[in-house]
């Protein structure tokens, strides 16, 4: 006996594009935790089923009806986590990783299920990698906090034999998509559907970016990453910066991204798409779901401001984008109507995503974990950086497409995004046309 529901315009975008490229990695969730320790693999097992029951997203399956896609949430089965022993290679850490790697870039079925896999890789008696993977159609950043929180507190009480106790739920995801989608037909929405009109009239599609190669007409999605830190002083000028200018770490980081890519393109305006979450009332934040939404910054870079100045001009950008937040990026791009072309994103090619991670992660007794970055080999857009603040340090990465970049030259761009906020926070009265331009880079017509 299934219970079909209506899908949220996010999940209708991802199942459409997983129609249109069967077998893709890109919208893969995968999370790796190496695990050295006295694991309890049977409690990490039923604490992974506690999580699954308890989020009817976990057990959904997404079926057409009429022409058009329905979430079916079904009983939850029970889910096994294959465990794979690794010991007697000749590199168990690396072969492990191989294995963890060709998981998550295993592709999904959306009709059947299920949406979150395991896999866990024994290299030593206490030695672990373990891998979740799951679909990005019920999962977003928030998401991955509440079930590491979840999946900690049910090891704990299993592995002390008491059963867990969570708080219930008030509502399941389903119950939010109902919702959203009722809402686009509101009269409420329309002054920010107005504003977005405005904003983002005569954005080019695509972006002018510069590359190393030409676009190819259809998109591959694959993709590699780069991965970076930011230096400590750096880190700590870039809060005072912020606070100077009455704005947020994103709005500095916002404005040297703006700043990169002028550089390297020569244009006065930066078209960029930020995730953010659709979570508008506290029960939103104990569910796990796709409630992230994309807004898009267009950051005026003309007149050759101050970096000081352009962090003014993306705060108020910032503050404007989420103030008319309310309007699902997919339901903006229909009302828009851009011109849409397999080979590229519509709207933008440059992402940026901005977390700060409060929690300390998956958290088990008798264990020490290190969370890693799962490698699925695809990009979901030209350029897409991701900064990551916890309390000592900010990280970054860069995915590209590897259609388009070479991974030199991946790795100049993330070199001369950390010059300029080294020298942009240092002296914040620099006109950005004075950063400087790193030598080698892509140009227009390399």
């Amino acid at each position: 006996m299934t219970n079909d529901r209506e899908v949220s315009p996010a999940q209708r975008n991802l199942w459409i594009l997983d129609r249109l490229h069967p077998g893709t990695a890109a919208y893969t969730v995968p999370l790796f935790y190496r695990i050295h320790g006295d694991l309890d693999v049977g409690a990490l097992e039923r604490s992974l089923n506690d999580v699954v029951r308890r989020h009817d997203v976990l057990h959904t399956v997404y079926r057409v009806r009429s022409g058009a896609p329905r979430q079916s949430v079904r009983p939850a089965e029970p889910l096994r986590i294959a465990v794979l022993d690794v010991s007697g290679h000749e590199d168990p850490p690396v072969e492990a990783r191989r294995l963890a790697t060709e998981e998550c870039r295993r592709p999904f079925d959306l009709a059947s299920g299920p949406m979150l896999r395991g896999l866990l890789l024994r290299s030593a008696p206490d030695r672990y990698l373990l891998c979740l993977s799951l679909h990005h159609i019920v999962c977003d950043g928030w998401s991955l906090q509440v079930l590491e929180n979840e999946l900690s507190a049910c090891y704990r009480s299993w592995h002390a034999g008491v059963p867990p106790e969570l708080p219930p739920l008030t509502e399941q995801y389903a119950d939010f998509a109902e919702w959203q989608t009722s809402r686009l037909t509101d009269p409420s929405l329309r002054p920010a559907l107005e504003y977005w009109r405005k904003r983002l009239a005569g954005v080019p599609s695509p972006t002018p970016l510069p590359a190393d190669r030409p676009r190819p007409p259809v998109w591959s999605f694959a993709g590699g990453h780069v991965r970076f830190g930011i230096e400590a002083p750096v880190a700590e000028r870039i809060g005072l910066l912020a606070r100077a200018c009455r704005a947020t770490p994103f709005a500095v980081l916002l404005a040297a991204y703006a700043a990169l890519n002028q550089m390297r393109s020569g244009d006065a305006a930066a078209v960029i798409g930020t995730p953010l979450t659709g979570r508008q009332h506290e029960s939103h934040y104990r569910m796990i779901g796709m409630f992230a939404n994309t807004v898009v910054h267009r950051v005026d870079l003309s007149g050759a401001p101050t970096f000081r100045e352009l962090v003014h001009r993306a705060r108020d950008e910032s503050r404007n984008a989420m103030a008319h937040r309310a309007v699902p990026f997919e339901s903006l791009v229909e009302e828009l109507n851009p011109v849409r072309d397999p080979g590229y994103n519509p709207l933008f090619q440059l992402m940026l995503g901005y977390q700060e991670v409060e929690e300390d992660g998956l958290v088990l007794p008798e264990c020490r974990i290190a969370r890693e970055f799962g490698d699925t080999g695809t990009a979901k857009v030209d350029l897409s950086l991701s900064i990551s603040r916890d309390k000592k340090s900010y990280s970054g990465r860069l995915e590209y497409s590897s259609d388009l970049y070479e991974a030199a030259t991946a790795r100049s761009m993330t070199d001369q995004f950390r010059t300029i906020l080294a020298t942009a926070t240092a002296d914040p009265t620099i006109g950005i046309d004075a950063l400087g331009h790193e030598p080698g880079h892509a140009t227009r017509n390399s």
